[in-house]
């Protein structure tokens, strides 16, 4: 029987939950605070780790940022400068184009063979200069129209420079209302066009194209009379404006 009873006490003391020891308990919270500690740490490190990467990311595109300003500003100031160094080029040789027209027409050559044409239209009147011209030419009479031939051609040459800047877009088209303008385009093709084309009767070759040029530049379809240089009446001229001869 007491044997019995030992066997029941020990199997109750088996059953019963063991009481851990003082040591056992201080290393199982030692333990557990290490690995609290080196989790924390590892929190630590990878919150130090995210910050750091992005404050590097932060300050890389903010230097990326500052060098795509600066290179767009750079652009611009370039674009500025060139627009305005290539307009302030293009007036300079609007400027002198103009003033060389200017005074090559002013010069005494230049006038002296637009009196002569004058004078021998007063001598031989305005119905008559041509055929007076013609026959010279085809008697081979040359000495009476030397000066008008050499007059004729320094005039016409001047005014196919004119037109050739015109053409070609190297003079802008205020100057050219301005100068020559259109009552000297009309007056030269009145007085010169009837002298040109009786030379080219005579001698062959193709029109002179001055004529049809100016009249393309400054709209003008009809010239005016004789008796009312004021009422020759043209087109809308390609220069924009009216003039004497386009009446509103």
């Amino acid at each position: 029987q007491k044997e019995g009873e030992g066997e029941v006490y020990l199997k109750e003391k088996e059953s019963m939950p063991k009481t851990p020891s003082p040591e056992s308990s201080s290393s199982s919270l030692n333990f557990k605070e290490s690995l609290r500690k080196k989790k924390f740490v590892n929190h630590v490190r990878r919150q130090s780790s995210f910050s750091f990467v992005q404050e590097n990311l932060s300050k890389a595109l903010t230097e990326t940022n500052v060098t795509l300003i600066v290179s767009i500003l750079t652009l611009l100031s370039t674009v500025i400068l060139q627009t305005w160094y290539t307009i302030v080029t293009r007036n300079m040789h609007y400027v002198g184009t103009f003033h060389a027209l200017h005074s090559e027409y002013a010069s005494p050559e230049m006038l002296d063979a637009i009196d002569t044409v004058n004078d021998f239209i007063f001598e031989h009147g305005i119905e008559h200069y041509t055929d007076v011209y013609m026959r010279h030419k085809k008697d081979r009479i040359r000495a009476p129209i030397k000066d008008i031939d050499h007059s004729r051609r320094r005039v016409v040459h001047w005014y196919s420079k004119v037109c050739l800047f015109w053409e070609k877009s190297l003079i802008p088209v205020h100057l050219l209302q301005t100068f020559p303008g259109p009552e000297r385009a009309v007056y030269f093709i009145r007085t010169f066009e009837p002298l040109e084309e009786s030379s080219r009767m005579i001698y062959g070759g193709p029109k002179n194209g001055v004529f049809d040029c100016l009249r393309k530049m400054y709209g003008i379809w009809s010239e005016a009379p004789e008796d009312d240089a004021n009422a020759a009446t043209c087109s809308d001229n390609n220069l924009g404006g009216s003039n004497a001869y386009c009446p509103a």
